[in-house]
């Protein structure tokens, strides 16, 4: 069973890889799939197809101020091929299922470490934190590290064992902006009701007009008290919070049609400008980030306000 179940993620990826090689030629050489297949992980490899986490695992569609990069613990074959605590032939054919798994297993490393070494603790793409281990070689929950390799955006370590998270879901914008400290940020999306947008579901469900990865910036809490003025005044326009929201926030096509380095076009539709060298956004500087499910959250120390609502 979970032979065929392979082939049919395989020949998703066929299908696909002309799209994710026309965008992964043009920033990144040696992606997380070629990493993977040179380690000879092909159920991992498939599984990332089968979940859509490639170009995420790639940092494809946002953008990225400092140094972050992925550590993405992957299972051998061996491993999938001995899961017995769940029913991987089940999670293989859900989507939902497959991302919640893979994203157990994927770090985004925002300066926390140089070294695994230097940690006990990381907390994963899905939401949940593994457990590190360093003192006979490198234990992930347990699973032993047998090689690792780097690849253009992070780190590949090959372990052992599949991990099972204990969440039924991933974690999304919203939780994301809350472990951040952007926690007025996060409520603010919600009661606009972008999240849905943000988390890529598509209008109405439909996968095909689903949107993202996103780029995020969140005004921290103490931004958000320090513009108290301003926000209540924007409150009072029609529409105006959710402009103001929208004004965060940089979805992926804005970045394929970019000529200027120096400005992006929000999903509001006016421009702001950015400096990833420097960690500057709209004038705002970046102080920390995390990954979630369909883009990157980062928390800035002030709230941005185009000219349209400062009038």
């Amino acid at each position: 069973m979970i032979q065929r179940n392979l082939l049919s993620l395989l020949l998703i990826a066929l299908l696909g890889t002309g799209l994710c090689a026309a965008q992964s030629n043009e920033t990144a050489n040696y992606g997380v799939t070629n990493a993977a297949n040179d380690l000879g992980l092909n159920t991992f490899s498939a599984a990332l197809e089968g979940a859509g986490l490639v170009n995420i695992l790639d940092n494809q569609g946002v953008l990225l101020f400092g140094r972050g990069f992925f550590a993405v613990f992957a299972p051998n074959d061996e491993a999938f091929a001995n899961v017995t605590d769940i029913d991987i032939d089940s999670i293989m054919e859900n989507k939902t299922d497959l991302e919640r798994v893979l994203g157990y297993h994927v770090v985004w490393n925002d300066g926390l470490f140089s070294n695994i070494s230097e940690v006990s603790s990381l907390k994963t793409l899905q939401g949940e934190n593994l457990t590190i281990d360093n003192q006979n070689g490198l234990k992930v929950n347990g699973a032993s590290e047998l090689t690792s390799k780097e690849y253009d955006s992070g780190v590949i370590y090959v372990i052992d064992q599949v991990l099972v998270p204990k969440k039924s879901a991933a974690a999304g914008v919203v939780e994301t902006a809350n472990d951040l400290g952007a926690k007025k940020f996060a409520s603010a999306i919600k009661a606009a009701g972008l999240v849905d947008q943000l988390s890529g579901q598509g209008l109405l469900g439909i996968a095909s007009l689903a949107e993202g990865p996103f780029t995020v910036f969140a005004p921290s809490d103490e931004a958000f008290d320090n513009a108290k003025v301003s926000l209540d005044a924007i409150n009072k326009k029609e529409g105006g919070m959710r402009t103001l929201l929208s004004y965060h926030m940089v979805e992926a096509s804005a970045l394929q049609n970019r000529t200027d380095q120096g400005s992006v076009k929000s999903l509001q539709g006016d421009s702001m400008a950015v400096d990833e060298g420097a960690g500057l956004v709209g004038g705002a500087r970046v102080l920390k980030s995390e990954r979630y499910d369909n883009g990157i959250v980062y928390v800035i120390d002030q709230v941005l306000i185009p000219v349209r609502l400062s009038m």
